[in-house]
């Protein structure tokens, strides 16, 4: 673990305008020789996408990845199912990727539904020395999705892990308007993470999907099972890696499925309630949080609904013992 930096918030506001500038990284200062640089460092490297009913994507994805970047690239592109009902994993096989029933691995802890669920586990299968993992439900999807994210950690061995950055286009009625997505990022994320942890401020996208890392650090990683993912392991790379270590790549403009704003409150009271939960932990938050565990609470003209939104947060897969295994299932 790194040491934690005292909670100065000017100082560590100064310190994410310092990463900023040297740690985002534009098409124009990407290399293009990187199965060059691939080769000549002996490395292997894996792309895995979760998907739970993404037919009508998961095979362009797929086979874009398969006709451009493999093998010469990419060693190894995995879609890890987590239940699909919709032909995602016959399109998949068709388009070039292993399917695995993400549920199946590691068959002795019992799984529970969530993206970082299936991310988690994915560890204990994928044989890369680099790993990315990709969202199946782009629907713009281009292999440089896949070849940007890798140059950052190809061309510097100091570099642990890259996250995505892009514009949001979000289309209304028919209409696609060329941002305005992003609105849990925007409204809540970006605010509560430049309140509490300040040098991850210079993150564009902190919730992005699409990330690619070393496989010996992610594996060193907790995963929180569901949608805190994302911002959980940007504040524990921190902790493990330090923020110099990180990089952000710009993708261009990422099209996707947009949520209805009905459906955005339990994923946003999820990642607030992971932001919070690390902030404590990090003594940069003194409250009890016994409230934000309850099940979020949200009224309708029909009456009152209850989420429960409780998450498992998942060990480092490095550290999982016998013991661990036992007291999970």
């Amino acid at each position: 673990m790194t040491d934690r930096a005292a909670y100065d918030v000017p100082w560590l506001t100064r310190r994410a305008h310092r990463w900023y500038a040297k740690h985002t990284f534009h098409a124009d200062d990407l290399p293009d020789n990187l199965v060059e640089q691939k080769r000549a460092q002996g490395v292997s490297i894996s792309v895995a996408l979760p998907a739970v009913d993404e037919a009508a994507t998961v095979g362009r994805i797929c086979r874009s990845i398969a006709d451009a970047l493999m093998p010469d690239l990419v060693d190894e592109l995995v879609v890890l199912d987590g239940g699909s009902t919709d032909g995602t994993a016959a399109i998949a096989r068709e388009a070039g990727a292993t399917v695995v029933d993400a549920r199946a691995l590691l068959p002795a802890i019992p799984a529970v539904k969530g993206k970082g669920e299936s991310l988690w586990r994915s560890l204990s299968i994928l044989s890369g020395d680099l790993i990315c993992w990709i969202d199946a439900d782009i629907a713009n999807f281009e292999p440089h999705f896949v070849s940007n994210l890798f140059a950052p950690l190809l061309a510097d061995p100091a570099t642990m892990f890259v996250k995505a950055f892009y514009r949001r286009p979000i289309a209304y009625g028919g209409v696609v308007l060329p941002k305005g997505g992003g609105r849990v990022t925007e409204l809540l994320a970006r605010p509560l993470l430049n309140a509490l942890f300040p040098e991850l401020g210079g993150f564009i996208q902190p919730l992005s999907g699409e990330y690619a890392g070393r496989r010996d650090v992610l594996m060193q990683l907790p995963f929180f099972t569901g949608y805190s993912v994302e911002a959980g392991l940007l504040i524990d790379l921190l902790d493990v890696v330090g923020l110099d270590a990180i990089a952000q790549v710009d993708l261009g403009a990422r099209v996707h499925r947009n949520r209805p704003l009905d459906e955005l409150a339990p994923m946003a009271y999820a990642i607030a309630r992971a932001i919070l939960r690390r902030a404590e932990g990090w003594g940069r938050l003194h409250a009890a949080q016994d409230h934000p565990m309850h099940p979020l609470v949200m009224a309708s003209p029909d009456g009152v609904d209850l989420f429960d939104l409780e998450e498992v947060e998942r060990p480092p897969l490095a550290e999982l013992t016998g013991d661990d295994v036992a007291a999970l299932s």
